[in-house]
């Protein structure tokens, strides 16, 4: 019986130093707030076997027209269901908001560094004849094969922001892909796979002046002890 006791009360101090850890990961550090004053907006719609749209996402990307930082949200109406992600490069760390809307949001923030040149992941995509404008910006067609998915990319050379503030970050679209094969802004790109699944996204709206301030409670905030990954955050 004694034995129990110590134990169970060896495992409460051990999640408790843990837990203390992991508040204090050392070399983690963030801004109390963040201020963004341009904003792009995208949509992601997902089709189903019969190409019935199941569901529609709306995403926005608020950035920094003197910075480098980014902030990609996730717009929902429904309450505790939102996503942030503040990606803050001077400080080299990300910061993921869970619960959104809800009473008591979950704040995360982790180390994250951009990889070298080297370690980026390239898309080989092919040009093809079709051109069409999205968002009064002329735009090329390239197609795509990569195991068994497949799809198309519609790129602008008429755009200079990164596709980092784009929709190929904001609607996830870059987690096994980073970069593409050919230089250019991604407008819309679409993902099928070989069950008949298919979702599309598309640059809705650029550069819109949109002044939005995001402040952090620092009691609120976990840090990770684990970098967070760049090819899937």
């Amino acid at each position: 019986m004694k034995k129990n006791v110590f134990l169970s009360i060896a495992f409460l101090l051990l999640t408790s130093y843990l837990a203390t850890a992991q508040l204090r990961a050392p070399g983690v550090k963030w801004d109390d707030s963040y201020t963004f004053d341009l904003c792009n907006s995208f949509k992601l719609e997902a089709y189903g076997k019969d190409n019935k749209l199941m569901a529609t996402r709306e995403f926005k990307t608020y950035y920094q027209s003197d910075g480098e930082n980014f902030d990609v949200k996730f717009i929902t109406s429904v309450k505790a269901n939102g996503m942030e992600v503040i990606i803050d490069k001077k400080n080299e760390v990300g910061i993921q908001i869970y619960g959104e809307g809800g009473p008591a949001p979950t704040l995360n923030v982790g180390g994250y560094k951009y990889p070298s040149d080297a370690d980026l992941k390239k898309l080989e995509i092919i040009p093809t004849t079709e051109t069409k404008k999205i968002c009064g910006y002329n735009c090329k067609k390239y197609t795509y094969t990569y195991l068994k998915i497949f799809g198309a990319v519609w790129l602008t050379d008429e755009i200079t922001l990164p596709n980092d503030v784009g929709m190929f970050r904001a609607c996830k679209m870059a987690a096994k892909h980073n970069t593409l094969s050919v230089p250019g802004f991604v407008m819309e790109m679409t993902v099928e796979d070989a069950k008949g699944g298919k979702t599309i996204g598309t640059t809705v709206s650029l550069k819109v002046a949109e002044k939005y301030i995001r402040t952090l409670n620092r009691k609120d905030m976990s840090t990770s002890l684990n970098k967070i990954n760049y090819f899937t955050f």
